[in-house]
């Protein structure tokens, strides 16, 4: 059994991101690209102090990726007078978002991020899914996923929370195909939500997302 132990979203003004790294770490992370500041501040709020330290792997997918830096990195490379700064570089690799989390949870063994085509489109039923797995696998005790944006007039990310026990702060339990009668809901960018709005509902049908490249694959969620 898989279980949900957090669901939450943030949404941010691009000049108020610096204050909430302040109000959440007591410093600011400073050359930290913004995806990256993201990751650390999502990341925090879903685990307890106390579960920082257990394994523990992130799953990412991004719309927008590190755009604004690499059209950055571009401009320096092609208009500017010398060579780019390592910062400059290092913030269009995805990967540098893990190296940014890890001082804060050091548990953290794993991050892989999924670089997606359209404004609109998300694949949280992947991201589910390969979570489901390794937790079923005992690879992790528990898995990060996320969609995580960078516009230039908002930054966004939606997060839930997978463990492979059940703990007092369990939401829900999650598994991988479909048990019956459901609620269907859409993959979207900002599932979860959707995913907190059902668990604030009534206790009723179970939530069926499907995937989008197969419809007959499900991830369904019930209450605990």
């Amino acid at each position: 059994m898989i279980y949900l132990d957090a669901a939450l979203s943030q949404q941010f003004a691009p000049a108020d991101l610096p204050a909430a790294v302040r109000s959440a770490l007591g410093k600011p992370l400073r050359r930290a690209p913004v995806l990256a500041q993201l990751v650390v501040l999502g990341a925090l709020a879903c685990l307890p102090a106390e579960r920082r330290e257990r394994p523990t792997a992130l799953l990412w997918q991004s719309t927008s990726g590190p755009r604004r830096e690499t059209l950055e990195l571009l401009d320096e490379v092609c208009q500017g007078s010398g060579e780019p700064m390592p910062f400059t570089f290092l913030a269009t690799v995805p990967a540098s978002a893990a190296v940014q989390l890890r001082p804060f949870v050091p548990g953290l063994r794993s991050a892989s991020t999924l670089p997606l085509d359209s404004e609109q489109e998300a694949n949280w039923h992947l991201l589910l899914t390969l979570a489901a797995n390794w937790l079923a696998e005992g690879r992790y005790e528990q898995v990060l996923c996320a969609h995580l944006d960078h516009w230039p007039d908002r930054l966004s990310g939606h997060w839930l929370a997978l463990a492979a026990a059940p703990s007092a702060s369990a939401l829900a339990t999650l598994r991988t195909g479909a048990s019956g009668p459901a609620m269907p809901a859409t993959d979207t960018p900002d599932f979860p939500v959707a995913l907190a709005g059902w668990l604030a509902a009534p206790a009723g049908r179970p939530l069926q997302l499907q995937s989008p490249a197969a419809p007959g694959l499900a991830v369904e969620f019930a209450r605990t």
